[in-house]
């Protein structure tokens, strides 16, 4: 261990901290400190430090360059200060900063109001042996044991999950390898951009006509011809979206999509490939029609693929575009054909298919990097990013330095993808940051539009929006140039999750509404899916139940949206919350029964943690106070509290209150101090909201009542400020109940005044403004909210008034 200038670096542990506060540094910006550290007694050359903390060495300058600047910025240190870590002009770096004696540093266990994050870990560690310390095998399962009396409605709460899913990576990444784009040429009238945001070309699925065995060529022409056009610089629809787009058009001739006015407004040239076969021969025509003028080309060859290439070159000449030449790397007429059959087969979601062709294919073919990488994609896109790190790891070391850079940087965002949805941000973020770094003229703006997209995502989840949407307003310059409206899209989407992490819902709903409808029109099932899920939790939050449970309907059944079986669970979540916010618990629990069964222990860690809070949740609203104990503790796992913490924050509260709720108040205690302790290491307001809301509660509970109806009033006031529904009523209706039990019937009133607008939907509303009814002796007003109450409970326990809030 090593300390400097009040820093204490621990290599064992990985952690670096200044004055005993952790110091967020990314693991290769890390590795590289220590190395340095480790090496103090010499210079240390950039290829040997690159070895050693990448462990290979065609890692650009410019990478370990901007890695060393993050080094210094953590440090307090300047490129011309140089006082910890001195450049050596033209070899490397040296650490030349004073180190002094080692020594562990033991932040001290003081009172419960000072303890850091990581103790608060060890608090709530306790709470949980607490609260699971009566449960023996031979007690009953949840299933089994008969419900307890109701003690008092627990709240089903909306679980945020900030998943940043890069929602159209996987598009752009299941594209065929392709070289860097040439140059730009000048505009011509049929490949500009409309008023309407559409892009320049959209190449339909190909008329076939050749034996049956030849059909993939409908799906795989259509691709391999976007593709050439894109790479001569045409801005071109992705094939995933024309896929999406045709199946609205199930019913119409290829003709008629040929001079489909309504597609128009997606792109101002539509291209139709012909190809047939006639004595060896393959014959590929190209109809293009556009607003100012229509026209075809044509070109023969012996197999369909060349003579689809030269189609297309022909078109770009047409459309006064320079074709590109660059041949590809270890390109061959077998794995073009390969890629192109096993593409054709992902755009028809036959994942099982695409994989079968390669793993049918020669083992020497099998290995060639293109087909590799499209092995990758389609790991990707069936959930199984485990594989896809291994594949692309052991491809990126084959590769040789300086060559193949198309494809490397291809595999990078593959990779990086799998890492942003198996929330690894960290390795993530070194990837996006080593595209960018390596980044060479012509620019692909593809490439750059998806890495700042990723790098924004990363930022957001890691609290710094500012930085996170100006990357973001970045990625939607890269993404336009080259007409992605499936990037575009993905923008918003993100945009829209940027602001429900920052608590903002009625912000976050028009954006990601206009996300869904930009995938529904470009046919894109997966990013809608993942929109439509955004769109629910931000209605929930806004606590439109109704709204919530619609939008989830319309991205349902989970397996007709999505090949991805992880996306699928995440339906099917955003689903169940819906159905047991609107009181519908056993369609909820049935939801939650296929999840805890037929999920993935590793894979879908987060989501079945994710799944025991709502079944926590399920159970308070039952009544089973003692089952909602245990389950949210099975619930309160480290992967929640690292990837979820707005799910952490609300499930350490539904875990106190179900203690409380079955008498265990000296075990809600423990959860209520670490839940304290929790949002003081974060410092956020929303954290702190509800850690006053549960020691609130916990005052009450211990028959302390005016310290508790003080920190109800400020909860209050910081529910107010923040401003969000959920909130405000979550707050609200235990505060009401107080208020009534310690008589201060005004001071309710003006309570009740700030969640009624909520009461004809939420069931703790409308308890809470029943009971200030019948405390006010106003019966007849008393009798129609306990009216509602019992609509609205539906499947729910209607909570007894028993004095306690």
């Amino acid at each position: 261990m090593y300390d400097f200038d009040g820093f204490h670096l621990n290599p064992a542990t990985r952690e670096l901290r200044k004055d005993g506060d952790l110091v967020a540094l990314p693991a290769r910006a890390f590795d590289c400190l220590a190395y340095l550290i480790e090496q103090r007694e010499r210079a240390v050359g950039r290829d040997e430090l690159i070895a050693a903390v990448w462990g290979r060495v065609e890692i650009s300058d410019a990478l370990l360059s901007h890695t060393i600047v993050k080094i210094r910025r953590s440090l307090g240190d300047t490129g011309n200060e140089q006082r910890t870590i001195r450049t050596v002009p033209r070899f490397g770096y040296r650490w030349v900063g004073a180190l002094g004696t080692a020594a562990a540093i033991a932040a001290p266990v003081e009172h419960a109001q000072n303890i850091d994050a990581g103790e608060a870990q060890s608090a709530h560690d306790v709470a949980l042996a607490a609260a699971t310390h009566e449960r023996t095998d031979a007690s009953p399962s949840i299933d089994e044991r008969a419900p307890t009396q109701p003690h008092r409605q627990r709240n089903l709460i909306l679980i945020v999950a900030p998943i940043v899913l890069v929602a159209a990576a996987a598009a752009w990444l299941m594209l065929a390898q392709r070289p860097h784009p040439s140059a730009p040429a000048a505009s011509t009238t049929e490949t500009s951009t409309d008023a309407a945001g559409a892009t320049s070309a959209l190449v339909l699925p190909a008329e076939v006509d050749a034996p049956e065995d030849w059909r993939w060529l409908r799906f795989g022409l259509m691709d391999l011809i976007a593709n050439r056009l894109r790479s001569g610089s045409v801005q071109t629809a992705p094939s995933e979206s024309v896929v999406g787009l045709l199946k609205q058009h199930a019913a119409s001739s290829a003709d008629a999509l040929l001079h489909d006015a309504s597609l128009a407004q997606v792109a101002a040239m539509r291209v139709l490939p012909r190809v047939s076969l006639a004595q060896s021969r393959w014959h590929v025509r190209l109809d293009a029609f556009g607003a100012q003028r229509s026209f075809s080309v044509e070109a023969d060859a012996a197999d369909a693929i060349s003579a689809a290439r030269e189609a297309a070159d022909a078109l770009l000449r047409k459309l006064g575009r320079t074709p590109n030449q660059v041949p590809l790397e270890h390109a061959s007429p077998a794995s073009d054909e390969l890629l192109q059959r096993s593409g054709a087969a992902m755009l028809a979601d036959q994942l099982d298919q695409a994989r079968a062709l390669i793993a049918a294919a020669p083992l020497e073919l099998q290995q060639q990097p293109q087909i590799e990488q499209r092995m990758a994609q389609i790991e990707l896109r069936s959930g199984e990013y485990a594989a896809v790190e291994t594949r692309l790891r052991a491809l990126l070391d084959h590769l040789a330095p300086g060559h193949d850079t198309a494809l490397r940087l291809r595999a990078m965002l593959t990779l990086a993808a799998a890492y942003m949805r198996g929330h690894q941000t960290d390795k993530a973020m070194e990837l996006y940051d080593e595209v960018l770094a390596v980044q060479q003229a012509p620019v692909d703006h593809e490439v750059v539009g998806v890495a700042r997209l990723g790098r924004g995502s990363v930022l957001a989840q890691s609290g710094r929006y500012e930085e996170a949407t100006g990357e973001l307003s970045r990625a939607r310059t890269e993404l336009e140039t080259v007409g992605d409206g499936l990037g575009v899209a993905s923008v918003d989407v993100n945009l829209g999750e940027f602001q429900l992490m920052r608590h903002r819902p009625a912000a976050a709903l028009p954006l990601l509404k206009d996300a869904v409808v930009r995938f529904e029109r470009l046919g894109a099932r997966e990013g809608r899916a993942y929109a439509l899920l955004q769109q629910a939790i931000a209605e929930g939050e806004l606590l439109d139940i109704d709204a919530a449970l619609a939008t989830t309907a319309r991205g349902w059944p989970a397996q007709a949206q999505t090949s991805n079986l992880r996306m699928r669970w995440n339906l099917s979540a955003a689903r169940a919350q819906a159905l047991a916010s609107a009181g519908r618990l056993d369609a909820a629990q049935a939801l939650v029964e296929q999840i805890r069964t037929d999920s993935d222990p590793a894979k879908d860690a987060l989501l079945r943690a994710q799944n025991e809070l709502l079944a926590a949740q399920i159970a308070a609203a039952r009544g089973d106070a003692n089952a909602a104990a245990v389950l949210a503790t099975a619930a309160l796992v480290p992967v929640l509290r690292e990837s979820d913490p707005i799910a952490w924050t609300r499930g350490l509260l539904v875990q106190a209150n179900a203690l409380r709720a079955s008498g265990r108040t000296a075990d809600a205690a423990i959860v209520t101090t670490a839940q304290k302790a929790w949002a003081a290491s974060a410092g956020d307001d929303w954290r702190t909201l509800y850690a006053t809301l549960g020691a609130a509660a916990q005052s009450w509970a211990e028959q302390r009542r005016e310290p508790a109806l003080e920190l109800f009033a400020q909860a209050m006031q910081a529910a107010e400020r923040i401003n969000v529904p959920e909130d405000l009523v979550a707050v609200g209706a235990p505060y009401l109940d107080a208020l009534i039990a310690a008589s201060q019937l005004e001071t309710a009133r003006a309570v009740s005044g700030r969640i009624a607008l909520w009461a004809d939907r939420d069931l703790r509303a409308a308890t809470a403004q029943a009971r200030l009814f019948r405390a006010l002796g106003e019966d007849d007003a008393a009798r129609k909210a306990e009216e509602a109450v019992a609509r609205i409970a539906a499947e729910r326990a209607i909570p007894a008034s028993d004095g306690a809030p």
